[in-house]
């Protein structure tokens, strides 16, 4: 049934698709929804017909400290997590006008990459991220998925990742709910798929 979806999905995308032209997909969702894992089977279905590139916003993500999450709630704590209008920016747009676009990735552990990843302004991008489809970018993005998964199981998840501390988990998920409940995130995607599988 979850593939047999993730199927369908990956066919309406090959008929929006215009060869040499980029199609955006963002698969939003809460954090440890599963997004990551529907990105690598989409991505398999895609592969066969256009170049596709995964674009994870973990990369992108910025962690706060004690004080910050003391301190910042709601659009405020989204915006120091991740700065949609700057990626945008430097990133999505340029690319949607058809220019290569580059960036450093950002890890929570390390910090900034000195490495710089490109990206190409054609075939099929997989947006794979909370704030995926925020409003900021939804113009740029031809194809909208949201992970749906129960908050036991999605915090269950993050815990599980390699960190130094879970302190920030509380904070992330209350700043992300708060997200999807004030943009209608699932209900403004055209999919909404059990991030249950696996």
């Amino acid at each position: 049934m979850w593939l047999e979806q993730i199927q369908r999905i990956a066919k309406l995308a090959q008929v929006r698709y215009q060869q040499g032209q980029l199609l955006v997909i963002a698969v939003d969702g809460c954090g440890g929804a599963g997004k990551s894992t529907l990105c690598r089977a989409l991505a398999a279905e895609i592969e066969p017909w256009a170049h596709t590139q995964l674009l994870q916003l973990d990369n992108f993500y910025h962690p706060l400290s004690s004080v910050q999450r003391a301190q910042l709630q709601h659009a405020k704590a989204r915006e120091a997590y991740f700065n949609a209008a700057e990626f945008k920016k430097n990133l999505l747009s340029p690319l949607c006008k058809g220019l290569i676009a580059g960036y450093k990735p950002f890890h929570w552990l390390e910090g900034e990459s000195d490495q710089v990843i490109k990206l190409a302004p054609s075939g099929v991008l997989l947006l794979d991220g909370v704030f995926s489809f925020s409003k900021p970018l939804r113009e740029m993005v031809g194809l909208s998925l949201f992970v749906d998964t129960p908050l036991q199981l999605r915090k269950q998840r993050l815990i599980e990742r390699p960190q130094l501390d879970i302190e920030w988990v509380n904070h992330w998920q209350t700043t992300e709910s708060w997200h999807h409940q004030q943009e209608r995130t699932s209900t403004a995607t055209e999919f909404v798929v059990a991030g249950t599988h696996g």
